[in-house]
């Protein structure tokens, strides 16, 4: 279950791609003075010069047709140009990628070049496709099915990039029992994690019970006049208020003195009030989208505890409604929020 934290006091495309192609010469030594490969020296100045350009030119990650590198290094002999692209695939620097029928290019940084050119072929191939797979992660038997390698190679060639921290091995809510490989530094998209509401794949019901109880107790203490709201002012000694909004004379201050607002009260707390309280009170490290908070909101209204008002933008809880049993207990250690001024 994802963490709970006491609250703090506050104020209110990808391309459709295929793995680059192998380097056609064998890969460098990954020893040097400096501990690193200086892949640039091993090429020429005008191979240089075009992967400095594809690098520096666009945001990382660019994907670069023939046409666009014709005009981005000025050179139009297209038999010129595929011998700097060659240069630099063959290093590892550059990647051809397939965009429908158009062959494609992309420049890799320079430390990525390197740990690739530190692998053996059989590992480059394997971290190629789980590269490929991006956020989705790829199963282990597609791995196989796709490099046409032994189980026992694909095996020592995940073992060894794993040991590396090159990739991680992650959980699917789909897929429970496959075992699943992306790149290290990526996040599984929510397909393949389930969002904020599963943990190590499964349903994590206690902490959707907990954030439920205590966004209706948010709402709840937007919903209601308090005791202060309706004793902070001395009501008027008169019987026709008639639980009505009154005044007092002398200080032009509004009281209520009926338990809910008048029909006329636009306060009410919005989505983007009630993510906003979520995310700086500190409830939970989990972090939560708007999307997320509405789904919330969705299963109160589903259960009868609150309702919308102002055509869907804004939410009040209904009179009478508590908070459930078994999510009471869970919440209760949150009720310090309650005592905070800016959310009464």
């Amino acid at each position: 279950m994802p963490a709970l934290k006491a609250p703090k006091a506050s104020s209110s495309a990808r391309a459709a791609s295929q793995p680059y192609a192998m380097p056609l010469s064998p890969p460098a030594s990954s020893s040097s003075s400096s501990g690193s490969m200086h892949l640039l020296e091993n090429v020429s100045q005008p191979a240089q010069t075009m992967y400095n350009k594809m690098i520096n030119s666009m945001p990382d990650g660019h994907i670069y047709t023939q046409s666009e590198l014709t005009e981005l290094v000025g050179i139009s002999d297209p038999l010129r140009l595929m011998g700097l692209i060659q240069e630099n695939m063959n290093m590892g620097l550059v990647k051809m990628l397939h965009q429908g029928d158009d062959l494609c290019y992309q420049a890799i940084k320079k430390e990525d070049a390197e740990k690739i050119q530190s692998m053996t072929k059989d590992e480059a191939m394997v971290y190629s496709y789980i590269e490929s797979s991006g956020t989705e992660g790829i199963w282990t038997k597609t791995i196989k099915a796709k490099t046409n390698l032994h189980q026992s190679v694909v095996q020592r060639c995940l073992k060894s990039l794993e040991s590396k921290r090159y990739i991680k091995n992650i959980k699917s809510v789909k897929y429970p029992t496959r075992k699943i490989y992306m790149l290290a530094s990526l996040q599984p998209s929510i397909d393949v994690t389930g969002g904020p509401w599963f943990t190590d794949s499964e349903l994590d019901t206690e902490f959707i019970s907990s954030l439920l109880s205590i966004v209706f107790r948010y709402i709840m203490s937007e919903s209601f006049p308090t005791e202060e709201d309706r004793g902070k002012v001395p009501q008027p000694a008169s019987k026709k208020t008639n639980g009505k909004v009154t005044k007092n004379k002398k200080k032009g201050e509004i009281v209520y003195d009926q338990l809910s607002y008048p029909a006329n009260y636009r306060l009410y707390p919005s989505i983007t009030q009630i993510h906003e309280f979520i995310r700086t009170s500190g409830i939970t490290t989990v972090e939560l989208a708007q999307s997320d908070i509405k789904a919330l909101l969705d299963v109160l209204i589903y259960d009868g505890k609150i309702e919308t008002i102002d055509h869907g933008m804004t939410y009040r809880a209904i009179l009478g409604a508590t908070v459930d049993d078994e999510t009471s207990v869970q919440a209760s250690e949150f009720d310090s929020i309650w005592s905070y001024g800016p959310f009464l």
